[in-house]
């Protein structure tokens, strides 16, 4: 989202090349991440990325890959999300019913609640889009947005990618503990999922911050700090809770994983 930037002269020649460099590794982590989502969920038959999250960054890349991005690499990035998202949902689908059992009503509509979900979620996105770039929101020098000399998509997509992340983080966190079993995910999902957010949204914003304070003063204010802190907690913390519940799960014949027996036990 900074790719059209002019900064001013005191700004170090480093800030364009270092953000392309760190947004390029996130994109690549989290195209990889989502491959292995995919994958781990077809091979264990689950699904990985929570309902919720899934519905919301599927409806995010839709959103911005139809309306908000204006670079080609934004767009490229967003389809093959989409695209890589699509056995995701399949397995969501397919096996989503296991991990429901719980609660037959959405054990039952797993589709219809996530179609709900995609369409809330693009409506949000989208009117986040709309408002922010259609009044003139943190006008700044030096950014432009589609010939419009102040517009900062860059601000407006931190906050939209921030709680994106948050929503991620947390829902992760949770699953993994209700579920008491890592179906749909691995280590390597974990550690892709945590490098892309940790490089994409931490160190590339913070990179513009440090070098360009202020344009990107917002990184360092109190809801950002929050945001991207709750988010890097949670990663960190999920990691800790996966490998005692990898330690205790049981993986039955058929691939599936299952919560241990002893169910009552504390993490």
């Amino acid at each position: 989202m900074a790719f059209n930037d002019v900064p001013p002269p005191h700004v170090s020649p480093l800030y364009q090349p270092v953000y392309e460099a760190t947004f390029g590794f996130a994109g690549l982590a989290w195209t990889l991440c989502y491959i292995l989502y995919a994958r781990e969920g077809l091979r264990t038959k689950s699904y990985g990325m929570p309902l919720f999250a899934l519905a919301n960054n599927f409806a995010w890349e839709m959103t911005y890959a139809l309306y908000v991005a204006d670079a080609a690499r934004e767009k490229t990035a967003m389809v093959i999300w989409m695209l890589i998202d699509i056995p995701i949902v399949y397995s969501l689908l397919r096996h989503g019913r296991n991990e429901w059992s719980h609660a037959p009503m959405v054990s039952r509509n797993l589709g219809k609640i996530f179609v709900l979900l995609v369409a809330l979620c693009a409506t949000a996105h989208y009117s986040w889009a709309s408002w922010w770039m259609g009044n003139g929101i943190a006008m700044k020098s030096g950014k432009s947005y589609r010939g419009v000399e102040g517009l900062d998509p860059t601000e407006m997509a931190f906050w939209a990618v921030s709680v994106c992340q948050v929503v991620v983080s947390t829902s992760s966190l949770a699953q993994l503990i209700t579920r008491q079993h890592t179906g749909g995910v691995s280590w390597a999902v974990w550690a892709l999922r945590f490098l892309g957010t940790f490089i994409g949204l931490n160190i590339s914003y913070g990179w513009a911050w440090y070098t360009w304070p202020e344009a990107h003063a917002y990184f360092m204010s109190e809801p950002a700090i929050f945001l991207w802190g709750i988010t890097t907690v949670c990663d960190i913390v999920y990691a800790i809770v996966f490998a005692k519940v990898r330690r205790n799960e049981r993986v039955l014949e058929d691939g599936r994983k299952m919560a241990p027996r002893h169910e009552g036990k504390e993490l």
